[in-house]
């Protein structure tokens, strides 16, 4: 069940970057990942009306999240667990829709997925590479569908005319804390090495100036001199993970306190519909009485005039009474363009911290962390394609860890470089495109020079075997951003022996116009 849990959650807050919250709740907030094949996700809903809403409206755009969670395409089909029929019919097909016999109606749910022992599941499976995963006990289904309603909290059902519904400001919902954060997200599981060792000092010594067992002269100066707290760098850091934690930590060691969080896009959507409602001294006293405010990529408030008049007068308010402001951008003040500059002088009242993408050390613990949460193993030269071709986001590198942890439960293959680049290809800066795969050029030349791929990789010398093994290197390197050390890993070589094989079909290409021919047909066939 955790597995289907995390690749929900991976769902959801993929969704959340391009979803405003109102629309989020409203449909996609409560559902929950049932079953998961290599071809099909059944999703649930307790409504009736919102799976045949989900069904013509939305099943594409899900799918399209799931894939790109999963790295490989899945079809979405809806549930609703008040539809009994339904879920009998369901039991009695398989996933392409078609009837099967009682005798061979088999679902398995991948809700009782450990990844602990996820290479023991696979190693004494009896199955076959070949074998659809998706061979599934119906008992198991049913089950899954039975436990449903522990995810559930509410039997509300979402008002058919909400477009037309007045903005709820009531302090019962402003302030109410799990509605806004997610409890995953801490300082303890926040990986700290030197490009953002400074902004997660900064957020954990504000969140501490919460307590209440704090002397108030030290809470006061925290307030002061780390007011407003603005943390900035690009996307995909951990930016929102250090809000997250800041919240979650306040909320822990003081929970009277009250804590607003919003993104900079939904401010401004909020304002718009206080506008329209006529409530707007209802939006600006929950801003102006909370205690911290948490303003998450404050950028998208930039060149909308009304918006950022208020927040000016918002911020002023908060800051008079000595409340906390914690702000996140993907730029520091001054570079946000469109931004008044009465803001971006206040934005700089405080502390500015920035965080940088991660090092090669951090980007190893960082995939360490999330794979030992899921219960993956990752072989070391694993970890290293990973932390040097993905260098620049820590959402990447999470990602890349599910992805492989997926691909190799519902494939059966074990994990290694070569399934590692087949699952990032698409990642890859600078490479050709996601056809162009080191198995795809392996594949070829093997085929070509008729040497099998094992030979390649072998510790053959015979000529024809040293000669293909050579030219391969040199494709992979020309084809892709690999490194050499990452190159000698697939070939169980060191990098200095990788950069003798290209310079010897270098050099034979200089001398040897037709084999220079021969090669960049090859890589011409590779392409296509």
């Amino acid at each position: 069940m955790q597995f289907l849990l995390d690749v929900w959650s991976a769902v959801l807050a993929e969704m959340k970057k391009d979803y405003s919250e109102n629309l989020m709740e409203l449909w996609f907030n409560e559902l929950k990942l049932v079953q998961l094949t290599d071809d099909t996700a059944v999703i649930a809903t307790k409504q009736k009306f919102k799976r045949d809403f989900l069904e013509s409206r939305y099943s594409k755009i899900i799918e399209s999240y799931l894939e790109k969670t999963l790295g490989f395409s899945v079809k979405s089909i809806f549930i609703s667990t008040e539809d009994k029929s339904l879920q009998e019919q369901l039991s009695a097909m398989d996933f392409s829709g078609e009837q099967k016999s009682n005798d061979t109606a088999q679902l398995k749910t991948l809700s009782d997925f450990d990844c602990k022992n996820t290479n023991d599941n696979i190693n004494n499976s009896s199955r076959k590479k070949e074998t659809k995963t998706s061979d599934f006990l119906e008992t198991d289904f049913k089950e899954g569908i039975n436990n449903l309603s522990d995810f559930y909290t509410s039997d509300n059902v979402p008002p058919n005319n909400h477009d037309n519904k007045k903005a709820d400001f009531s302090d019962s919902d402003n302030y109410r804390f799990s509605n806004k954060s997610d409890p995953g997200y801490s300082f303890s599981n926040f990986i700290v090495g030197d490009s953002n060792k400074f902004a997660h000092a900064a957020c954990l010594a504000v969140a501490n100036s919460f307590s209440e067992t704090e002397k108030k002269q030290e809470s006061a100066y925290f307030q002061k001199q780390y007011n407003p707290l603005f943390i900035h760098g690009p996307s995909g850091l951990g930016k929102t993970h250090l809000l997250y934690s800041v919240m979650n930590h306040i909320n822990k060691i003081n929970p009277i306190a009250k804590i607003v969080y919003v993104k900079g896009e939904d401010f401004t959507n909020q304002l718009i519909d206080s506008i329209s409602h006529n409530t707007n001294e209802q939006f600006r006293n929950k801003y102006r009485k909370a205690d911290v405010l948490l303003i998450d990529d404050i950028q998208f408030i930039a060149g909308k005039v009304s918006t950022q008049e208020e927040f000016f007068h918002t911020f002023n308010a908060l800051y008079e009474k000595n409340k906390q402001i914690i702000l996140t951008s993907d730029c520091p003040p001054r570079d946000i363009k469109t931004l008044e500059d009465r803001l971006k002088t206040r934005f700089e009242w405080g502390l500015i911290a920035d965080i940088q993408p991660p090092g090669f050390e951090l980007r190893i613990a960082i995939m360490k962390s999330k794979a030992e949460a899921l219960g993956i193993e990752l072989p070391s030269d694993v970890l290293e394609f990973l932390a040097e071709n993905l260098k620049n986001n820590v959402r990447q590198l999470e990602g890349a860890v599910k992805k492989l942890g997926a691909r190799s439960f519902l494939t059966g293959a074990k994990i290694t470089v070569d399934l590692a680049v087949s699952c990032v290809a698409d990642l890859l800066t600078g490479s050709e495109p996601v056809s162009v795969t080191v198995d795809r050029i392996f594949e070829k030349v093997s085929k070509k020079y008729g040497i099998s791929i094992e030979d390649i990789k072998s510790r053959k010398r015979t000529k024809g075997i040293a000669s293909a093994r050579h030219i391969t290197i040199y494709i992979i390197r020309k084809m892709t951003d690999l490194s050499l050390p990452a190159i000698g890993r697939l070939l169980g070589r060191d990098h200095t022996t990788i950069m003798s094989s290209i310079e010897t079909i270098e050099n034979e290409m200089v001398q040897n116009t037709l084999f220079e021919i021969e090669i960049n047909e090859l890589m011409r066939e590779i392409k296509e």
